[in-house]
């Protein structure tokens, strides 16, 4: 045993795979430190995730006071609870964007590996290096956390599994994708019917019934009975499909396929978010059925009303890029096997498929003799690094290392926010304005100003940039709610106003707004 744990731990050591994740996680944490400690984040999502993480460490169950109800009922994430124990060692919201820097840079392990089995260290390594810069993985370190870091992690293990064969393994990976979120049961459905094309009949099987009951259960019971307004994102898609959801409009995409093409592509940003996806990756994964895996989030996405759903500039293509790679690599062998065939190599084995009899030993070739999947996979390697180098130019992170970034939103407001929130008690209901909220969640239960749900006798405002739900054109209205519930003035720094209802109200205790 401790023969293995030392051989393991030499490994590691000489492996490039391991120094380049890590130089990752600590660029990528650098950046992110410095985004927190300018209270450029706020509710949406840090805010919203780190609640719920701290009713799953405190009390077991994912109470959300910026949303006004359990975080289940907003989108069906249970993997959070598994978050929990860093709010036991240490109560910040800060170990939530650490956590999710790490499990994105942990998910290029598998990325490497998938190429390192088949095609050596030189081509792994460069494939991981791709992967790390590609525009997904920066879009979601840029947005303090979502739960992308869970699937882009589950799905780049399961996938690295699936092809080494190791069907059990990456069957148990890829049903862990129902914690993650609502459609992840469709997803995983969809890889039971990748299964299933290998022949790997149990665990297709398996697959398909267990995504497709989550998908239901979710959609049908979970996430309605704990949200008071139903499915949130139920109304998405009336437009595009005449239909209360995504399943729900099943039917009409079956019976109108070409219109439903034409809604994948009919706005630039659509266009932007497809070639985004597939340039970087030199069209190569077309060669792969594998592929077709990306079809129940791009549906989702392209179908839907919200147009920050169709943008390549967040979080939303991170679960694809697992998919995407191992599609090239697939796709790779499955072009090799082909032009082999022509060379009297034979095919290179698929060790996804279950074979039909017991396969034969390959034959020793001689060392000058490479695979065409090998010469076509180390070629493709520093050109998806180039793609991907080139699509981060003026990315923000690329910027703030450079030194050319503007500064952050709230970089000059610190200070004041520091002395402003010391004002405000430990331990009591406060309404804040979003990019002051994350500094109060350790030590009370946080509201958002301009909210439907907002509530507290406390109340702390950025007059100049109070930033979601509301502008600053929406402050006098707030300002003059606030003060016909009761509310007076116990500190003004100039931009910061801390409040106390103190007053007798002259209308309703409610929230400030519409929003939740």
């Amino acid at each position: 045993m401790l023969i293995r744990v030392r051989d393991t731990a030499i490994r590691t050591l000489l492996s490039p795979c391991g120094w380049i994740v890590g130089v990752a996680i600590y660029l990528f944490a650098r950046w992110a430190q410095a985004q927190y400690d300018a209270l450029s984040v706020g509710a949406c999502d840090l805010g919203i995730f780190y609640q719920a993480v701290q009713g799953w460490a405190h009390g077991g169950w994912p109470m959300v006071p910026i949303k006004g109800y359990v975080q289940l009922g907003d989108h069906f994430s249970p993997v959070f609870a598994l978050l929990a124990p860093l709010v036991w060692i240490h109560d910040s919201a800060i170990t939530l964007v650490y956590a999710q820097i790490v499990l994105i840079c942990l998910s290029g392990i598998p990325i490497y590996h998938i190429f390192r089995r088949r095609h050596g260290i030189a081509v792994g390594t460069g494939m991981l290096i791709a992967y790390l810069c590609s525009h997904a993985v920066f879009g979601t370190v840029a947005f303090p956390v979502h739960e992308v870091m869970f699937g882009a992690l589950f799905l780049a293990w399961g996938l690295e599994r699936m092809l080494a064969g190791k069907w059990t393994q990456a069957t148990i990976l890829f049903a862990a994708l129902v914690t993650v979120k609502e459609d992840g049961g469709l997803l995983c459905a969809m890889l039971g019917l990748y299964a299933l094309l290998n022949r790997r009949w149990k665990h297709g099987g398996f697959l398909i019934a267990w995504g497709a009951s989550w998908f239901l259960v979710t959609l049908k019971f979970i996430i309605p009975n704990l949200n008071p307004g139903g499915f949130t994102y139920a109304k998405d898609y009336q437009a595009s499909l005449h239909a209360d959801g995504i399943f729900a409009g099943i039917p009409y995409m079956i019976t109108h396929p070409l219109e439903i093409l034409n809604l994948m592509t009919d706005e630039p940003a659509k266009l932007t978010t497809w070639e985004q996806l597939l340039i970087p990756v030199g069209f190569a994964a077309l060669a792969s059925p594998l592929i077709l895996m990306i079809a129940p989030v791009m549906l989702s996405r392209m179908l839907s009303s919200r147009n920050t759903q169709w943008s390549s500039d967040l979080y939303y293509d991170m679960p694809l890029i697992p998919i995407l790679f191992a599609a090239v690599a697939d796709g790779f062998r499955r072009i090799g096997s082909l032009v082999d065939r022509a060379r009297g190599l034979g095919p290179d084995p698929d060790l996804a498929m279950a074979p039909r009899s017991t396969p034969a030993e390959e034959p020793k070739r001689p060392w000058y003799q490479f695979r065409t999947a090998t010469v076509m996979a180390a070629i493709a390697a520093p050109v998806f690094i180039f793609f991907a180098v080139q699509d981060l130019q003026n990315h923000k992170i690329v910027d703030w290392y450079e030194g050319t970034a503007a500064p952050f939103n709230n970089a000059t407001v610190v200070a004041e926010a520091t002395d402003a929130l010391e004002r405000i008690p430990k331990g009591v209901t406060v309404r804040a304005s979003n990019n002051l909220l994350i500094p109060l969640l350790p030590t009370n239960e946080v509201t958002l100003i301009g909210s439907n749900v907002d509530k507290g006798d406390w109340a702390v405002v950025d007059i100049w940039n109070p930033s979601c739900p509301i502008g600053r054109t929406e402050i006098p209205q707030i300002m003059k709610q606030l003060d016909q519930m009761g509310f007076r003035q116990v500190y003004n720094g100039g931009r910061i106003i801390v409040l106390q209802r103190t007053a007798p109200a002259t209308q309703p205790i409610r929230g400030t707004g519409t929003a939740s």
